[in-house]
């Protein structure tokens, strides 16, 4: 069932697994449900994603928006990666179970450079928050779970997507896809020393 036409939207660019990564997210999400028994909800599978940059909420989306991010994107030149996610637990303050690890200096860079086209662009208005890059698995955990290690699922990230998030909606929508430059032995990333 779509979303309403007078849906609140989120939109968002954001990394977006393959079906192989998603389905060892799933597996590590399992273990951790038996762990902290979330009450709440689980995130279905096929929303796992990790957020780079939030645009904002609105109602409705300006079509004009999300022209505006499409180009802000088009400017990122962002060498691929992996990211390697290694530790499970819980944020208390959102009560959001996650999945994450250390980001790569890729990964920050690709941040960095969506943040900085998005500003040039006039587009909504991104989060100034610090950048904390994790898969959310689910909400309202029954019992506290510390930050812990957990046997490493390597995420080859090829990619990044625009999304535009409808409440109600079963699933986001993909508007966009961008492909992260080959990996180039000897060369250096943009920003990185």
């Amino acid at each position: 069932m779509p979303a309403s036409p007078d849906a609140i939207r989120r939109l968002f660019f954001a990394l977006w697994p393959d079906d192989d990564v998603r389905g060892a997210m799933a597996d590590r999400a399992r273990a951790i449900d038996m762990a902290c028994a979330p009450d709440g909800r689980s995130t279905p599978p096929g929303r796992y994603h990790m957020t780079l940059l939030f645009l904002g909420s609105f109602q409705p989306l300006p079509q004009t928006l999300v022209e505006k991010a499409i180009a802000a994107a088009n400017t990122v030149r962002a060498p691929a990666f992996e990211l390697v996610l290694d530790r499970a637990g819980i944020f208390q303050r959102s009560r959001t179970c996650w999945l994450g690890g250390t980001a790569p200096p890729a990964l920050q860079v690709l941040h960095a450079q969506l943040a900085a086209a998005v500003e040039a662009m006039g587009v909504g208005s991104p989060d100034r928050s610090p950048f904390m890059p994790h898969v959310t698995l689910g909400r309202n955990p029954r019992r506290p779970l510390r930050a812990h290690p957990i046997a490493p699922l390597r995420w080859p990230v090829r990619d990044f997507v625009l999304v535009d998030s409808a409440a109600g909606a079963p699933a986001y929508r993909i508007e966009r896809r961008w492909p992260l430059d080959p990996v180039n032995r000897g060369s250096r990333m943009p920003g990185v020393r």
